[in-house]
């Protein structure tokens, strides 16, 4: 369903495949600078603004209070009916590597409170201050071929750093209402689109419960205490060019505009797979080298928040599919599952070297059986990029029968 109708939640003036949409969902006010922004200083602003609209007394969240129950009590974001338009201290952000939703268009920003300041993590995570709000929008448009038109903005989601832990909440947007309303039983919804394929498709969309949240954001610390942590803002899938200053790094941008500390000289920062490059560089026609960086950093965004050596599923099934494991065994070459239960459908083995088709992995990332799909959450399409990746990765192994491969 379309969106005709212009949204302000009272925030300031008026005034793809996952495709992260920041260039396409913002304008000049998603840069957080006062000088490029559309918004107000909240701290310093009166109770109305020159149209008359109710401003936010304050921005972000009060940490000992329970989440508002609108997301424009936030004061961070709004939608006009077009694009999401974000306030001062509100940063806009884009990843290299898609991590797949059903195809919907993403938005995210992230709010950093005033005087705060992130600290660059080399291959972690960025260290956020307590009161930091991430924000994350998904949307379909009614033709993926023109992201820009038709759009239907479904929910937000909003990780915020309290004192003690990480805490998620789903608001769906309501757009009579208009504005996002916290929505903690979550909601499942059918959308019809069309794919960047031009086939039309029905997602069976989920609004994840508050609770469903966790399946993807806990991982176990040093003192193996159960943790929540962000998932997308590491410095490897920041490492691209900016949608809202042109001609700039995200991570120098970020730098620049004070809340980020300790970015090293980019050329010295890693940075993923750059999935747009399938649009010059099809997978018949990666070497080998990219091929394994491509469908590895594939694994490592879609996956590797519950398959990694501290993630509650990868501590079960000992598989770990983050970019950085070196070990063989346990990225699932030759290795039985643990759990996989029908989930492997007569395969045998996570992943079967030279052989796509006969590796558990490909099967249940490809499979929209319910009690084998994997994810577990978050998608009820096929991802036809993801898995061409995963494919001639594994297909362009050198061959191994496994059948002599003893068990651990």
């Amino acid at each position: 369903m379309g969106l005709g109708l212009v949204i302000v939640i009272g925030c300031g003036d008026s005034g793809g495949d996952d495709q992260a949409t920041s260039a396409d969902t913002t304008t000049e006010s998603g840069s957080g600078s006062s000088d490029e922004s559309a918004g107000t200083d909240t701290d310093t602003e009166t109770e109305t603004g020159d149209t008359g609209v109710e401003l936010c007394p304050t921005q972000g969240v009060d940490l000992d209070s329970p989440p508002p129950e609108l997301l424009s009590d936030m004061c961070l974001v709004r939608w006009d009916g077009d694009q999401l338009q974000y306030e001062d201290n509100v940063y806009a952000y884009d990843l290299n590597t898609v991590l797949f939703s059903d195809f919907a268009l993403k938005g995210r920003a992230i709010y950093i409170p005033p005087g705060e300041t992130a600290t660059y993590v080399d291959n972690g995570v960025i260290d956020f201050p307590v009161g930091t709000v991430i924000l994350k929008s998904f949307m379909f448009p009614a033709d993926l071929r023109e992201p820009e038109l038709d759009i239907d903005l479904i929910e937000t989601r909003a990780l915020i750093r309290y004192p003690d832990k990480w805490k998620g909440y789903p608001y769906i947007w309501d757009h009579e209402l208009g504005d996002a309303v916290l929505t903690v039983q979550g909601e499942v919804r059918p959308v019809d689109f069309i794919g960047p394929d031009g086939i039309e498709r029905t997602a069976t969309y989920l609004v994840p419960q508050k609770n469903q949240c966790l399946e993807c954001h806990e991982v176990k610390d040093e003192l193996d205490e159960t943790v929540v942590v962000p998932i997308g803002p590491r410095p490897r899938y920041l490492n691209r060019e900016s949608s809202v200053v042109p001609d700039s790094n995200q991570l120098s941008v970020f730098a620049d505009a004070g809340w980020l500390t300790g970015v090293p000289a980019i050329d010295q920062v890693p940075k993923a797979w750059d999935h747009r490059s399938l649009a010059d560089t099809p997978v018949d026609q990666m070497d080998d080298a990219t091929l394994t960086t491509a469908a590895r950093d594939y694994l490592d965004i879609n996956c590797s928040y519950c398959h990694n050596p501290r993630g509650v599923n990868g501590i079960s099934s000992q598989l770990f599919l983050n970019w950085d494991n070196e070990d063989e065994f346990h990225l699932g070459f030759c290795k039985k599952p643990g759990s996989a239960g029908k989930g492997g459908e007569n395969r045998h083995f996570d992943i079967v070297p030279g052989d796509a088709e006969a590796s558990i992995l490909v099967y249940r990332t490809e499979t929209l059986d319910l009690g084998s799909m994997m994810p577990l959450i978050g998608r009820s399409l096929v991802h036809e990029d993801g898995i061409g990746l995963l494919r001639a990765w594994i297909d362009g192994l050198p061959p191994d029968d496994c059948l002599q491969t003893p068990d651990p």
